[in-house]
């Protein structure tokens, strides 16, 4: 995807999926690939996809006590942090989130959604087998990998999907 203009809300980053069965090391994974690609001068964006019920809010807080008071949604924000709280069916989906995140980066990687339709690295380890577990279409699948080949993923990122450099200077 090409650049339109640096932080313009229309410019475009290229938005890559990780994802696999639970346990294979997806996030030892992605946490390697974003230094490696930070350490290269590139900014990185991440979303993960939890299929568990996560609970920010501390009961008693603020946001806490707006959301048992009825609340659908709440955004609590401060210098250095946001987090949107809400039901499921009230949440921003993937499209909406992921124009808020570009406007920094050079790149956002997504764990999990393995049914955005996303390009996609299937994170593989012989020993974690899940018979439940659906692998994405094959046509979204730019690379398959073991969790510790964190360097062949970032110098294929680099190469195919960063067609700027963190400077904007081509490659």
């Amino acid at each position: 995807m090409a650049d339109v203009a640096e932080n313009s809300p229309t410019r475009t980053v290229p938005v890559i999926c990780f994802t696999a069965p639970s346990g294979t090391g997806k996030t030892t994974l992605l946490g390697a690939v974003i230094e490696g690609l930070t350490k290269r001068g590139y900014r990185v964006a991440a979303i993960k996809h939890d299929a568990h019920r996560i609970e920010l809010d501390t009961e008693g807080k603020d946001s806490w006590r707006l959301r048992q008071a009825g609340a659908v949604d709440t955004v609590l924000m401060g210098e250095n942090q946001l987090a949107w709280m809400g039901s499921p069916s009230s949440l921003p989906s993937l499209d909406v989130v992921l124009p808020l995140l570009s406007r920094e980066a050079d790149v956002v990687v997504v764990e999990g959604f393995r049914s955005a339709g996303l390009p996609t690295v299937l994170v593989e380890r012989p020993e974690v087998i899940d018979p439940t577990w659906r692998r994405p279409d094959d046509d979204q699948v730019i690379l398959t990998v073991h969790p510790d080949d964190h360097e062949l993923v970032v110098d294929h990122l680099e190469s195919h999907y960063l067609a700027t450099s963190a400077t904007g200077a081509e490659p």
